[in-house]
C-alpha cells in the first residue's frame, strides 16, 4: 500500500472516529438533558393537580380530570395518582380498573425517579400539606424528545456522511500536497547518475523534508568522495604496482637470455629484492588503509596507556632504523598512570603514531622527531614536530588522500599512504588532527584523543 493511501484512510478514519464521538457526546447530552427536563415537568405537572385536589374545596374530582385532561401543556399517556398516608386512594386521572391499589404501599421516602430511555418516564414523590402527607405518582410519555431525538439522529447521519465524502476529498488533496516535495526529491534522484554524482537534491526550508534532503546530500558527499578515492585509488595504485612488477619482469627475462656468473646473478637477485620490498610496502599499506577504514563497532578498543605506547615504538624505530632521532618529553607531569589512559586500539594507535613520527624523520635532514605528550581531563594531546621541509599551505587539505604526495616531496622515498591511514585511524577514535607546517621550516602534527 503507498503512503498517500495510508494518509489518506488514517486521516479519514481519525477524523470519523472523532465526528462518531462528537456526536455521540451531543446525542447522549440531549437525552440526559430532556430526561431531567421532562422528569421536573411531569413533576411540577403533577405537583399542580395535589394542589387543587388539596387547597381547593370547590374543586372536585370530576373537574380536576378535566383540568388534566384539557390543560395546554398536557402530556401523552399522563396519569397522575394521589394516596393518603394509609394508601388510600384519593385521586387518579385515569379509570379505576388502570389503578391496583395493592401496588401502592405508602412508605416515607426521598424523590424517586425512575427512567426507561427517552420515552415512558414515572415519578413518585412525598407531597406535605398542613401536616398531612401524600404520596404523588405521575408517569406519562416524552412523544415530543422522542421525534425531536429521531429528527437529531436524521442530521447527525447526513452530516456525518457529508463530512466523511468531505473527508475523504480533503485527505486525497493534503495528502497529494504533503507527499510533493517527496516527488520532487525522487525525480532529482532518479536524475543522479553515477557520471554525474555532484549533482545535490534541493533544499528548501528547514522542516522534516530538508533534513531528508541534507542527509541524502551528506550521503552523495560520501558516496562522490569514496568514488573519487577509488578511482584515483585504482590509478595511483596500479601505477605505483606496474613500475616494480614490469622492473622484476624486465630483469628475470634478461637474466633467463643467457648464463650469467654468481655476481650478477647475486646483484639481480638484489635488484628483485628491493623491488619485491617495494611492492610488499605498497600493498602492505593498502592492507593497513583497508583496515583503517573499517567501522568503529568492528574494532576492539581496550585501554591504552599512550607514553608506554611512545617508548614502544621509540624502541622499534631504534632497531630498525638506527638512524633517526626521536624525543619523548612531557609538557605536564602525570600524578598516576590514569592521566595518560585512551580506549582505542593499540595496534591502530600504534600504526598512526608509526606514520607520523617516520614522516617527521624522513622529511627532515637531521632525521629528528620530537614528541610530546600533554593531557586534560577529557582528552590526550600527542605533538609530533619537526625542522623538516614543510608542506605547502595549498596542499595541507590533500596530503590526507591516499597516495597524494606533496609536490616537494620529489626525490625522498614514498608512497602517498601513510597520512590516509593516519586520517583514517584518528576518525575511528573520534580524535581531533591538526597540522601546522612552514615550508623550509618544519612541521607540527597534534593529535587529540578522548579518555
Amino acid at each position: 500500500m503507498k503512503i498517500r493511501t495510508k494518509l489518506i484512510l488514517n486521516y479519514s478514519i481519525l477524523s470519523f472516529i472523532l465526528l462518531l464521538v462528537f456526536s455521540a457526546i451531543v446525542v447522549f447530552a440531549y437525552i440526559n438533558y430532556r430526561q431531567s427536563d421532562f422528569l421536573i415537568r411531569l413533576q411540577n405537572r403533577a405537583t399542580s393537580t395535589a394542589n387543587l385536589l388539596v387547597e381547593e374545596s370547590n374543586i372536585d374530582e370530576a373537574m380536576l380530570k378535566l383540568i388534566d385532561h384539557n390543560i395546554i401543556t398536557a402530556m401523552a399517556d399522563l396519569q397522575i395518582t394521589i394516596y393518603r398516608h394509609d394508601s388510600t386512594l384519593i385521586y387518579s386521572n385515569s379509570s379505576p380498573a388502570d389503578v391496583n391499589e395493592k401496588d401502592a404501599k405508602y412508605t416515607i421516602k426521598p424523590l424517586v425517579s425512575k427512567m426507561f430511555g427517552i420515552g415512558f418516564k414515572t415519578i413518585s414523590f412525598l407531597y406535605v400539606k398542613n401536616d398531612r402527607h401524600y404520596l404523588v405518582e405521575a408517569s406519562a410519555i416524552d412523544k415530543n424528545g422522542l421525534n425531536e431525538l429521531k429528527s437529531l439522529l436524521m442530521i447527525i447521519s447526513w452530516v456525518l456522511g457529508f463530512s466523511f465524502i468531505l473527508m475523504v476529498a480533503f485527505g486525497f488533496y493534503n495528502a497529494k500536497w504533503s507527499l510533493k516535495p517527496f516527488q520532487k526529491i525522487i525525480s532529482e534522484i532518479e536524475a543522479i547518475e553515477p557520471n554525474a554524482l555532484r549533482k545535490r537534491v534541493t533544499v528548501l526550508g528547514n522542516d522534516e523534508i530538508s533534513q531528508l534532503a541534507k542527509s541524502f546530500n551528506t550521503l552523495l558527499d560520501q558516496i562522490e568522495q569514496a568514488f573519487e578515492t577509488e578511482k584515483s585509488f585504482i590509478s595511483n595504485a596500479s601505477h605505483e604496482l606496474r613500475t616494480p612488477v614490469t622492473s622484476v619482469l624486465g630483469q628475470i627475462e634478461v637474466s633467463l637470455n643467457k648464463s650469467r656468473n654468481v655476481e650478477e646473478y647475486e646483484a639481480l637477485l638484489q635488484s628483485v629484492y628491493d623491488d619485491t620490498t617495494q611492492m610488499a610496502t605498497i600493498i602492505n599499506g593498502f592492507l593497513d588503509l583497508a583496515e583503517a577504514s573499517l567501522s568503529s563497532n568492528l574494532v576492539k578498543m581496550n585501554p591504552v596507556m599512550i607514553d608506554d605506547l611512545m617508548f614502544s615504538i621509540v624502541e622499534d624505530f631504534e632497531k630498525k632504523k638506527p638512524l633517526y632521532s626521536i624525543q619523548v618529553d612531557y609538557k605536564t607531569n602525570p600524578d598516576n598512570d590514569s592521566q595518560l589512559e585512551c580506549i582505542g586500539n593499540e595496534r591502530l594507535l600504534r600504526l598512526m603514531f608509526s606514520n607520523l613520527i617516520d614522516n617527521a624523520c624522513k622529511y627532515s635532514s637531521d632525521k629528528k622527531a620530537f614528541v610530546s605528550i600533554d593531557f586534560s581531563v577529557i582528552s590526550i594531546s600527542v605533538s609530533i614536530m619537526d625542522h623538516g621541509i614543510g608542506i605547502p599551505t595549498e596542499e595541507l587539505e590533500k596530503i590526507f588522500k591516499p597516495l597524494y604526495r606533496a609536490s616537494n616531496t620529489y626525490g625522498i622515498a614514498g608512497h602517498g599512504i601513510g597520512l590516509a591511514i593516519v586520517k583514517r585511524i584518528a576518525d575511528l577514535h573520534e580524535a581531533n588532527l591538526e597540522i601546522n607546517s612552514d615550508m623550509n621550516i618544519g612541521t607540527t602534527v597534534i593529535v587529540k584523543i578522548k579518555k
